[in-house]
């Protein structure tokens, strides 16, 4: 099973970033994707966007590269709020919020009663940090926040009213600067897992390219590279397969270890025919077939396929041996 819980920045990953799709490379790590999220705001109005997943079973770990309002220095002129995270049942669960006061970013817990954490963390202007947040929910709500792999602020209150564990993050971006003009922030490469940590962690996106082995699905590789939703490749026969290259970044050079790849797909099930969907890998003429997942009927839902080890001989994985062709298929 997957920890993955949400991966990626585009338009299909969130909402509320439907024409903030940006190619400013000062916006995104060129070794990991190849475009962010632009955000340009004044000093007091909100321009959110959001990111929802499946229940977890552990802890919540939030990743994502932050470059911070290019403002004239690292002034925050109102008190505002930078995340916000809610439960299913839309109960607001934890924060991280900016203090006008000493103009810094702090974890607010969220429980029978409000807790606000110290914090070390003042953001220069325009700057790019590494954003870590772990969120633990039990008998008390503990939020950790994180700078470039450094605790800065942290918060526990107790949960006797048992609020649930976070299914939602929204990005609020109100109040992160002191400009009565625009200013511009960016945020790119977000990972959200179950009970791992995302402190160090990097995922290079690679996307369909060129059809390959198989060509089963009806609207084949076409469908599924042009980044809309509306044009899907489709199965009607349990058993199909859809192969192909990839295109994009490969990761950051010199990389110690590689945990682990991935397949996401966005699926959704039909009125007939199929009723799940797996990722799998192509290696040496191999097909190594994930677990599949059952989409949602009512919309296009996420569906992760994970390998911690090369599937060909069980051995961690390594830049070399790396597949160059991977798929779907229907169940």
């Amino acid at each position: 099973m997957s920890h993955i819980l949400h991966l990626g920045h585009q338009v299909t990953d969130l909402a509320g970033v439907e024409g903030r799709i940006s190619t400013d490379a000062a916006g995104f790590d060129v070794d990991l994707d190849v475009n962010c999220i632009k955000i340009t705001t004044t000093e007091t109005a909100s321009v959110p966007f959001s990111a929802s997943w499946g229940a977890p079973s552990g802890d919540v770990w939030l990743g994502f590269r932050y470059r911070s309002p290019a403002n004239s220095g690292h002034i925050i002129g109102t008190d505002g709020t930078f995340l916000e995270f809610y439960d299913d049942a839309n109960a607001l669960i934890a924060r991280v919020r900016t203090e006008r006061d000493d103009e810094k970013y702090h974890a607010m817990s969220m429980g029978d009663t409000n807790v606000d954490g110290g914090s070390s963390f003042i953001a220069a202007s325009g700057q790019a940090y590494w954003v870590d947040v772990r969120v633990q929910v039990g008998a008390d709500i503990t939020i950790e926040f994180y700078v470039d792999g450094v605790l800065q602020s942290s918060a526990t209150a107790p949960n006797t009213g048992a609020k649930g564990k976070p299914v939602r993050c929204i990005w609020k971006n109100h109040g992160l600067h002191d400009y009565y003009t625009n200013t511009t922030c960016y945020y790119a490469h977000i990972a959200v897992l179950d009970g791992v940590s995302t402190i160090g962690r990097r995922f290079a996106r690679r996307t369909p390219d060129l059809v390959a082995t198989y060509d089963a699905f009806s609207g084949g590789v076409d469908a599924v590279k042009d980044g809309d939703i509306a044009t899907r490749a489709a199965s009607d026969i349990a058993g199909q397969r859809l192969s192909f290259s990839l295109a994009g970044p490969t990761g950051p050079g010199g990389a110690s270890t590689i945990a682990g790849v991935h397949v996401k797909q966005l699926a959704q099930l039909g009125t007939a025919g199929p009723t799940g969907i797996a990722g799998f890998l192509r290696i040496g003429g191999v097909d190594y077939d994930a677990s599949p997942g059952t989409p949602s009927a009512d919309m296009p839902s996420p569906v992760y396929s994970t390998w911690d080890l090369n599937p060909a001989d069980s051995t961690p994985w390594t830049t070399a041996a790396l597949p160059t062709e991977v798929g779907i298929i229907s169940s």
